[in-house]
Formats: structure tokens, sequence, C-alpha cells
């Protein structure tokens, strides 16, 4: 078979991946899965894809070893909406080669990164490695939106027996030990309905929610945290609803809130003190009420740069651990850590600022660079057996 770790067959097995379009909603990953599985066929690897509806699944690849250490190397198989015609010079799925870069979306978040692992892993089947410790290969649907790919597996199989994570989420081939938290909510304000013309008649929910947002942007300077690696907790109010019409008194208004943490903050005691706040807003008007809805609840994560793990990737890029980074969005790690037990790596070739953006693209050398990079990861922390 055609050497995996070549320009000339990794490039076009990145380029194929690209061109399906697995974009979340609806994210029809099946039809990826069917690629990755026809690869791992091909070469005589067992795999399974597990379907969670007709049109989405997960692929799981076992490439055993000793069975003293388990790695895992997980991505996602989907991808955010597709840019407009309008927004960007090339097509999201034509997986365009221009200079030293490939575009597409999932390009960089993270294609690639679900290329670069799973070539890593062929190759060291291929070379008829024997490794002292089984090596997985898990890709998910749904993490975009609800993880429900990674979900379901945890459901199924846990991860408590396996003793690192490798997630190729985009980081520049930077070496990071965790990530924020992030906490979605949904705030709700009633008022009371009226003309236009005789507002006293009425409890206006949109004013009433610049209230909240005033009350929410003071709470949230109280609790904010600091973390060396991580950055900074925040709070910003990112879509607002509200109104029927010019002339009539608003009796609803909507805010979605995204808040960011690290440690040591965690969700469900800030949620409580974050009810706890808008009670406040009885203060303006006893007539106003509130509901507060969770539409995400990603905790952070956090491995020491001293674990195994870690040192491995540091070593392999030549680098300590004053090196490490924390990345400002969330993985399916949040799912899978394990209630913080489990380490993981995130490490991809892919750069997290072209994420979600117009002409997504990843550079070549990059991806090929971390083919290697993961293959190497995989020897070092499992070790090798004499045939």
């Amino acid at each position: 078979m055609e050497n995996v770790l070549s320009r000339e067959y990794a490039v076009p097995f990145l380029q194929k991946l690209i061109a399906i379009d697995t974009c979340n909603p609806p994210g029809n990953e099946h039809r990826l899965s069917f690629v990755l599985m026809s690869l791992l066929n091909d070469i005589g690897i067992p795999a399974v894809i597990s379907p969670l509806s007709t049109d989405r699944s997960n692929v799981e690849v076992t490439l055993k070893g000793s069975g003293r250490k388990k790695l895992m190397f997980c991505g996602h198989l989907d991808t955010v909406s597709p840019w407009s015609a309008s927004a960007g010079k090339y097509s999201p799925h034509g997986a365009a080669i221009e200079g030293d870069r490939i575009y597409g979306r999932g390009a960089s978040d993270m294609k690639s990164g679900l290329a670069a692992m799973l070539l890593a892993l062929v190759s060291i089947q291929l070379d008829g490695i024997n490794l002292d410790g089984d090596l997985i290969f898990l890709a998910t649907a749904g993490e975009e939106v609800d993880s429900c790919g990674a979900r379901i597996y945890l459901d199924q199989y846990g991860v408590r027996d396996l003793d690192g994570m490798v997630i190729g989420e985009p980081t520049r081939g930077k070496v990071a030990v965790g990530h924020k938290g992030a906490l979605w909510l949904r705030i709700s304000l009633f008022g009371k309905s009226a003309h236009g013309s005789m507002p006293h008649l009425g409890l206006n929910a949109v004013e009433g929610m610049m209230e909240v947002i005033n009350l929410l942007k003071g709470s949230a300077l109280q609790w904010v945290a600091h973390d060396p690696v991580l950055g900074s907790s925040s709070l910003s109010v990112n879509r607002i609803e509200g109104g029927v019409q010019t002339n009539v008194i608003p009796d609803r208004c909507v805010i979605d809130v995204d808040i960011r943490t690290v440690p040591p903050l965690t969700h469900a005691p800030l949620l409580e003190e974050i009810k706890c706040t808008l009670l406040r807003i009885q203060d303006v008007n006893p007539g106003f009420s509130f509901e507060v809805e969770q539409i995400l609840d990603r905790s952070s994560i956090y491995t020491n740069p001293d674990h195994p793990l870690i040192r491995t990737a540091l070593e392999i890029n030549g680098q300590s651990e004053q090196d490490v980074h924390g990345v400002p969005y969330y993985t399916d790690g949040s799912v899978l850590q394990d209630e913080g037990e489990l380490p993981i790596l995130i490490y991809g070739p892919g750069d997290e600022r072209l994420a979600h953006q117009p002409d997504e693209w990843v550079d070549i050398d990059a991806y090929l660079e971390s083919i290697t990079f993961y293959r190497e990861a995989a020897l070092r922390f499992l070790g090798t057996v004499d045939n």
C-alpha cells in the first residue's frame, strides 16, 4: 500500500474528508464514517460504526497491543455550518489547494486533526509495530452542538480504563493542557403588555432586561476568576429578543448569556448565585418575573503539565512545562474527562483563530507534521514490544 505518511497520500485523504458535508445541524456524519471505515477495511484493521440515528454515527477503532496501557485519539466528524458564497472566496467543500494551504469547512476544525490521528494509527499497523498498550481511535458525531456522540460512547463504554486521551482540535501545534468551561443560559423576563401611548399601564420587559444585564455584569465582576494557563472567566450577552411592534409595550424579553469559566469556578453554585442575583430585578418592580434555562453546560478541563502524557508531547516538541497552553473553546473532553480524572492533551495542526470562519484553511506542512507527532506520541506513551 502507498505510504500513508507521504504528502501524496495524506493530502488527498484530507481533501476527501473536507469534501464530505458534515455541517451540523444536521450532521450527516454517517457519510464520513463510511469513508474512514473503507480505509480501515482496506488495511484489515477492525472498526466499528456505532449508529446514533439514520444519518449519524461514531467510528471506533482499537489497535490492540499488550493492553498494559490504553491511549485514545479522539476527534469529531461534524463541522459548523458552511459560509455563504458572498462571505468567502473558496467553496466550503471544495477542498481547494492554493499555495501551502487546503481550504474548506473543517480544514482547521478539525478534519485535519482527525485525518492525522487516523493516519498515524494506520502507519503503526502497516509498519508491523507491536505496541505495549492499546491505541484507540474515536471519531464522534455532534461535538459542534451537543456532543451526542461522546455522550453515547461514554454511556456505552466509559473511559475509566483509559490512561490518557489526545484530542485533535486546532492548537497550531502547541501543547494544550486544558480549556475553559462554558455555561450558556437563556433568561426570559416577563412584564405586562400595554399600548405604547400609555406605558404607565404596562411593565416594559425590554427596559427591565436592561436592568437584568446590568445586574449580571456587576455580579460577574464579583466572581471573576483567573488561571495562569486557561485565562480568565467571562460573561457576555450575545443574543436578545423582545417586543412585538413599536407601539406595544413588550411583556417579554429573552437574552442568551455565554459564561466561560476557569477553576475554581464550578457551574452549579454559579448558576444558583446568578438566580439569586436576578431576584433583585423585583426590587425595580415587583411585577417582573423571570425564568432561567440552562442550554449548555461544559466544564473546564485541565491536566497537570507533569503528567507523562503532557511530558511526552513536550519532549516531542522539544519544549518544557513552561510552554504549555490552554485553549478558549470547549471540546468533547468536557464530556469524556471522567470528572477530571482522565489526563487529556489537546493538540492539532489547525489554527483555532480560523475555526468557524469563512475560507477556513489548514497549513499542509503543519498537517503532515501532526501525523508524525501523533504517531510518535503513541509510540512513546504506550511503548513497544519486540516481535
